[in-house]
Protein backbone atom coordinates (compact mmCIF):
# COMPACT_ATOMS: atom_id res chain seq x y z
CA UNK A 1 0.00 0.00 0.00
CA UNK A 2 2.82 2.38 0.82
CA UNK A 3 4.30 1.95 -2.66
CA UNK A 4 0.97 2.84 -4.25
CA UNK A 5 0.67 5.95 -2.11
CA UNK A 6 4.20 6.98 -2.97
CA UNK A 7 3.52 6.47 -6.67
CA UNK A 8 0.24 8.36 -6.45
CA UNK A 9 2.00 11.24 -4.72
CA UNK A 10 4.68 11.31 -7.41
CA UNK A 11 2.02 11.24 -10.13
CA UNK A 12 0.13 14.06 -8.44
CA UNK A 13 3.31 16.11 -8.20
CA UNK A 14 4.12 15.46 -11.85
CA UNK A 15 0.61 16.45 -12.90
CA UNK A 16 0.85 19.61 -10.84
CA UNK A 17 4.28 20.42 -12.36
CA UNK A 18 2.90 19.75 -15.83
CA UNK A 19 -0.02 22.14 -15.32
CA UNK A 20 2.30 24.80 -13.90
CA UNK A 21 4.68 24.45 -16.84
CA UNK A 22 1.78 24.51 -19.29
CA UNK A 23 0.59 27.82 -17.83
CA UNK A 24 4.11 29.21 -17.85
CA UNK A 25 4.48 28.17 -21.47
CA UNK A 26 1.22 29.89 -22.37
CA UNK A 27 2.35 33.04 -20.60
CA UNK A 28 5.69 33.00 -22.41
CA UNK A 29 3.95 32.52 -25.77
CA UNK A 30 1.78 35.56 -25.06
CA UNK A 31 4.88 37.55 -24.16
CA UNK A 32 6.57 36.43 -27.39
CA UNK A 33 3.50 37.49 -29.39
CA UNK A 34 3.54 40.87 -27.69
CA UNK A 35 7.26 41.33 -28.37
CA UNK A 36 6.78 40.31 -32.00
CA UNK A 37 4.00 42.88 -32.36
CA UNK A 38 6.24 45.54 -30.81
CA UNK A 39 9.06 44.52 -33.14
CA UNK A 40 6.77 44.68 -36.18
CA UNK A 41 5.63 48.15 -35.19
CA UNK A 42 9.22 49.33 -34.71
CA UNK A 43 10.15 47.86 -38.09
CA UNK A 44 7.29 49.75 -39.77
CA UNK A 45 8.33 52.95 -38.00
CA UNK A 46 11.92 52.48 -39.18
CA UNK A 47 10.76 51.93 -42.76
CA UNK A 48 8.62 55.07 -42.57
CA UNK A 49 11.59 57.03 -41.23
CA UNK A 50 13.85 55.77 -44.03
CA UNK A 51 11.22 56.79 -46.59
CA UNK A 52 11.00 60.27 -45.05
CA UNK A 53 14.78 60.62 -45.04
CA UNK A 54 14.96 59.48 -48.65
CA UNK A 55 12.20 61.90 -49.65
CA UNK A 56 13.94 64.74 -47.84
CA UNK A 57 17.27 63.97 -49.51
CA UNK A 58 15.58 63.81 -52.92
CA UNK A 59 13.89 67.16 -52.27
CA UNK A 60 17.16 68.75 -51.19
CA UNK A 61 18.92 67.46 -54.29
CA UNK A 62 16.12 68.81 -56.48
CA UNK A 63 16.33 72.21 -54.79
CA UNK A 64 20.09 72.33 -55.36
CA UNK A 65 19.54 71.48 -59.02
CA UNK A 66 21.45 68.21 -59.03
Amino acid sequence: MEIIETLNNKIDKLLHDYERLKLENQSLRQEIDSLQNDNDELTRNNQDMFLRIDSTLTLIKAQKGE
